[in-house]
């Protein structure tokens, strides 16, 4: 069941907060500023230093369009709950309603963003400490976070019961 979901009673769309991409770049300037004093204080500039240099930065500023585009997308439709955390999954993951046995509003530490997995389950975090946990009969509860905990609630609990 990873088909597009179709029309929506919730849907929510969250995406990293804003001081990410900032903290990254600003976290990638001391490894670049010492890299550049060790390679180019030894042999000057050269094709070589310039690689390591280059080396160095890509990862850390190579993450920066991943980031930008990165969302999680949350639907409640007719026939249970689609999610997807964007460039990260590449097709909708879906919860039907007879797979959930229970699901409660419920909250973690600020500044875990992304996709994680605890000993509890799979977190998915872009951008809010709160969220509903939801219980499934077969398999380890999913953490969605939402910036509408409440509302993201009532629906999966209407989808439960129509």
């Amino acid at each position: 069941m990873r088909a597009k979901p179709s029309a929506s009673t919730f849907d929510e769309r969250q995406t990293l907060p804003a001081w990410v991409r900032p903290v990254i770049i600003v976290l990638s300037i001391p490894p670049l500023v010492v890299t550049s004093i060790i390679v180019v204080g030894e042999s000057g500039v050269t094709t070589g230093s310039i690689g390591v240099i280059a080396a160095v930065v890509a990862p850390s500023l190579g993450m920066l369009p991943l980031l930008n585009r990165s969302e999680l997308r949350t639907r409640v439709c007719d026939d249970g709950v689609y999610f997807r955390f964007r460039p990260f999954h590449r097709s909708w993951r879906s919860i039907s309603f007879d797979e959930i046995d229970d699901v409660q509003r419920s909250e973690r530490r600020a500044f875990q963003h992304g996709i994680r997995w605890t000993r509890w389950g799979w977190e998915y975090r872009p951008n809010a400490s709160e969220g509903v946990e939801i219980y499934r009969a077969a398999g380890r509860p999913i953490f969605l976070g939402s910036e509408r905990p409440s509302e993201l609630r009532l629906a999966i609990e209407e989808g439960m019961r129509a």
